[in-house]
């Protein structure tokens, strides 16, 4: 009797660890405390780990996960073991597939610390799929750039029915963003924050138009008196921050349109730029991209599980198995 076979998806983020299929969503922060010894003991994982208020004995607060690189395959595949246990347990007569949408640009061997941890989990039926291939069943099939803003990388390229024409992965992306916040205030209002603080700034008033008037009360520490002071930051001071690292996206973005042939250009012009990922919510990312590169650009409508939902789609869909190989083949 063949084993009925359950997919699903599993985004190891920079920021967010991301399970989806067979009508389960899982999402929350990819962090872990630790304690290690013989073994990584995992004490507390995602929502739990970031609630807590101090750290028990010999343990530490990791993650696993940074610009787009599995770091610690070990903590990950602990975490993904005891999600595993709880959320996908073994079943007799069910085989389970495992597709991980990883960042274009990852070399072998973080390649294979990615297959490593997620193996962790106890699930040895692994494919390892390009981010940007992933969004093919949201194109016609004709050339189509694909750009996903990730917490840790920003993954772009130019896809067609036979896979990818070109790619990119670079390392500006929502966490690039908070250092450049911190670094602006810094060096501009002499105001000292911390990531968190920079990452909810962006998050209230980050934007791409050239007048905003938006505001928001943060604490941090006024330099030139070492005291904690609540600063009121708008959202013109940050903007040298949010324009330096978006345009440094949009001249990637042109460089990988105008490197193909004419004919190729013309179709990508035509059928535009696809955006999703954490980064896509910039407001007035879509207009500031569609003035600079003069083609379509269209956002996902929930673009932070975009990923997730269009690599599902592929990997269910038949036309598509040929793109797919499992990874260690």
């Amino acid at each position: 009797m063949a084993l009925q076979k359950r997919k699903f998806v599993i985004d190891p983020g920079s920021k967010y660890l991301s399970i989806y299929g067979d009508a389960l969503m899982y999402r929350q922060p990819n962090v872990a405390v630790i304690r290690r010894g013989r073994t990584t003991e995992v004490l507390a994982y995602g929502d739990e780990a970031m609630a807590m208020r101090t750290l028990p004995e010999h343990s530490v607060l990791v993650r696993p996960v940074s610009q787009g690189v599995v770091r610690q395959p070990d903590v990950l595949g602990a975490v993904l073991r005891k999600i595993f246990e709880k959320l996908i347990p073994v079943t007799l007569f069910k085989a389970v597939e495992l597709y991980v949408p990883v960042p274009s640009g990852l070399g072998m061997v973080e390649r294979e610390n990615v297959e490593k941890a997620v193996s962790g989990g106890g699930y040895k039926d692994i494919t390892l799929i390009e981010s940007v291939l992933s969004f093919l069943p949201r194109t016609d099939g004709g050339e189509t750039m694909i750009a996903n803003f990730g917490a840790g990388v920003t993954d772009m390229g130019i896809i067609n029915s036979d896979g990818i024409v070109t790619a990119c992965t670079v390392d500006i992306a929502g966490d690039a963003v908070d250092e450049k916040i911190k670094n602006v205030l810094l060096q501009n209002k002499n105001f000292k924050i911390d990531s968190a603080a920079a990452e909810r700034v962006k998050c209230a008033i980050a934007s791409l138009y050239t007048v905003d008037t938006s505001s928001v009360s943060v604490i941090g520490q006024d330099i030139l008196d070492l005291r904690s002071k609540n600063f009121e930051i708008t959202a013109t001071q940050i903007a040298p921050a949010i324009h330096y690292c978006y345009s440094r996206i949009m001249d990637i973005l042109e460089t990988l349109m105008t490197s193909l042939p004419r004919q190729k250009q013309d179709e990508v012009r035509m059928n535009g730029l696809y955006i999703a990922g954490g980064g896509a919510l910039m407001n007035g990312l879509t207009d500031y991209l569609q003035r600079g590169l003069h083609i379509p650009v269209y956002t996902d409508m929930d673009p932070e599980t975009a990923v997730l939902r269009y690599t599902a789609k592929l990997i269910s869909d038949p036309k598509y198995s040929k793109l797919l190989k499992p990874a260690g083949k």
